[in-house]
């Protein structure tokens, strides 16, 4: 126990001394004060219908969902990046601790981080916001509770360390794993596009590929919100939301691990 103690102290002092990580950690703030502040403000006096802005509203709390866990796997790919390119990893191989020790510690500690993130990503929104998302009488956010909000947090964080082992093993540095993450960025968009008329029935699924898909609409499904009779039960859509990517993440390790052999 004593040497995870050590290990996640030392985690924290490379966040403090790195910025961009720094920078990552704390960019829950922003998120809040972007969605409490500014865009209800842009969404008023832009989105033209109240229809329009409940539409507009609904996309913007769906990629606030999902930009916490992408975000933290860019934070744990490039700590993995920085280990890589310091050799670090394989002398794991020959210490108690050992390299899949080392990586699941570290996917523990990003997947805690990430579920943090997107709880008070959320609930600082709703909190703060007031009435900025409020649509003939009605606010948007009194849809979603505060358990909806923590069981999708817990479910979403599953996400954490798919992409942060592909990104670890395919690029070559940090400065190229930082393209790769801006390139995939759009990604992190995708399950936004449920909001689409076309997208609510069984073609919904196609939009599974991406992890983030099946939390985020349980999360909308237990709000009751794009109602539909395709609609899968809330605790099926958090299920495949944490067995999907615990797979990938099965396989993404693989990956990662013939990586470091080479």
């Amino acid at each position: 126990m004593r040497k995870y103690m050590r290990m996640l102290v030392y985690e924290f002092k490379n966040i403090v001394r790195d910025k961009m990580t720094l920078i990552l950690l704390l960019y829950p703030l922003m998120v809040i004060g972007l969605g409490s502040f500014v865009i209800p403000v842009l969404i008023d006096n832009y989105a033209g219908t109240t229809g329009g802005q409940e539409t507009a509203s609904l996309i913007v709390i769906i990629i606030f969902a999902s930009v916490a866990p992408f975000v933290t796997s860019a934070l744990l790919g490039f700590s993995l990046l920085d280990h890589r390119d310091e050799n670090t990893l394989d002398t794991l191989r020959v210490t108690p601790l050992s390299l899949r020790g080392y990586v699941l510690f570290k996917t523990l500690y990003a997947y805690l981080l990430s579920v943090n993130a997107s709880f008070w990503i959320l609930f600082g929104t709703k909190v703060l916001s007031g009435d900025g998302y409020t649509f003939a009488g009605v606010n948007l956010w009194d849809s979603f509770s505060l358990g909806a909000i923590l069981l999708f947090a817990f479910a979403a964080g599953f996400f954490t360390p798919v992409f942060a082992l592909l990104l670890s093993s395919i690029a070559k540095n940090k400065i190229e794993g930082f393209a790769y993450m801006k390139t995939t960025g759009i990604f992190a968009l995708l399950p936004a596009l449920v909001v689409l008329e076309n997208l609510q029935d069984f073609k919904q699924y196609f939009l599974g590929i991406f992890p983030t898909f099946w939390p985020v609409k349980g999360m909308l499904v237990q709000a009751d919100l794009l109602s539909h009779d395709h609609n899968l039960p809330v605790i099926l859509y958090m299920l495949i939301g944490v067995l999907y990517p615990l797979a990938l993440s099965l396989l993404a390790y693989r990956v990662f691990e013939k990586k470091l052999e080479q």
